[in-house]
């Protein structure tokens, strides 16, 4: 990925949609896993509908993975 400096507005927003579709499924995943409701941040969540992972491409996915991980939002531990 290039630094944020060389992105357009369209790819930052672009990205930042992919974390919150990443971290909306995280947390579905997790509430369905353990019947425990997830508090969730204003900021990684839409207005309306979340957006979707099926929207992006893998790479995009995967960077924001690694975005939520260096917010220290998720952990990498399983």
């Amino acid at each position: 990925m290039k630094p944020a400096s060389e992105m357009s507005q369209e790819e930052i927003n672009r990205y930042c949609s992919a974390a919150s579709a990443t971290y909306y499924a995280i947390v579905c995943a997790h509430a369905q896993r353990t019947g425990q409701c997830a508090k969730l941040p204003d900021l990684l969540c839409p207005d309306g509908l979340p957006p979707l992972q099926s929207q992006f491409s893998p790479g995009e996915l995967d960077e924001a993975e690694e975005f939520l991980l260096r917010l220290g939002v998720i952990s990498d531990t399983c």
